[in-house]
């Protein structure tokens, strides 16, 4: 086992969480790469933002760290990783495993050439890729969808709201947004389809600048959690579901820090906000 060289490693006990939820598969040889170290090696990229080739040496090869995540991003690892510690946070905080209420927003970030679903924010002036994330009350994430910077947010929210099924969701019924989302196609999409409640949450007449909305301010506060990570600081990947993965990744190693603050890190206080 490597020791634990780089803040982005996982500390023994934020690996406890993790390690009985990563697949073992019967038959064939032994495993000989230590996964403790392949999951070092992914937050390492996410955390710096480096390019897969130029892994430290001290990390399994960029072709076995490439090779897992690519496997764990289609197989459902990531998912169940993510899910197992969301509710884990959410008992850890006193709230029941699902929520009962969520908010939906989007946010567009600059991408690199090439790759798949570019397109052009006219409003944010952004050339490349907008995140549509749906987040419950304490910020963690339920859905997350990518798309070219140019899909209107009410067009790609469907395609969000279908990831929150009532039997994975069976409390979930609000779900808050801001004045994006006012499209009755969206609304006759949501009742035909949901047993969810779309509430548009609009800024006070006359206002001007930045307001914080009631309820609206929590999935802004997970953009600026998912900014810390140097890959998503820019959109590096080439395909959707690279993007995606990276994205569940990030949240992933936010709650392992909420749930086992490493030695480095402050321990995480809300600040009381409307």
């Amino acid at each position: 086992m490597r020791a634990r060289t780089y803040p982005s490693d996982l500390a023994d006990e934020q690996w406890n969480l993790v390690e009985g939820l990563i697949p073992v598969y019967p038959g064939g040889r032994p495993r000989k790469t230590s996964m403790r170290a392949v999951l070092d090696a992914i937050f390492y990229v996410l955390r710096t933002g480096c390019q897969w080739q130029f892994l430290p040496k001290d990390f399994p090869p960029k072709s076995t760290v490439w090779g897992y995540f690519d496997e764990w991003r289609h197989n459902g690892t990531l998912d169940l990783i993510h899910d197992t510690l969301r509710e884990r946070v959410r008992r850890s905080e006193g709230r029941k495993p699902t929520p009962s209420a969520g908010s939906i927003d989007s946010q567009s970030v600059p991408a690199t050439e090439g790759g798949e679903a570019r397109g052009y924010d006219a409003h944010k002036k952004v050339t490349g890729r907008k995140r549509h994330i749906v987040v419950d009350t304490m910020g963690l994430l339920l859905a997350v969808v990518v798309t070219g910077a140019g899909v209107d947010d009410a067009r790609a929210a469907p395609a969000a709201l279908a990831q929150l099924p009532r039997d994975d969701f069976p409390r979930l019924r609000l779900v808050w947004a801001d004045q994006k989302y006012h499209n009755h196609e969206l609304y006759g999409w949501v009742a035909a389809n949901t047993d969810l409640e779309l509430e548009v949450v609009r800024r006070p007449d006359g206002a001007k600048g930045f307001v914080l909305l009631p309820r609206r301010w929590v999935v802004e506060r997970t953009f600026a959690w998912l900014k810390r990570y140097r890959r998503l600081s820019l959109d590096r990947e080439r395909s959707v579901p690279s993007c995606e993965a990276m994205i569940r990744l990030a949240m992933i190693h936010v709650m392992l820090n909420r749930l086992c603050p490493s030695d480095d890190a402050r321990e995480f206080r809300y600040r009381s906000a409307a």
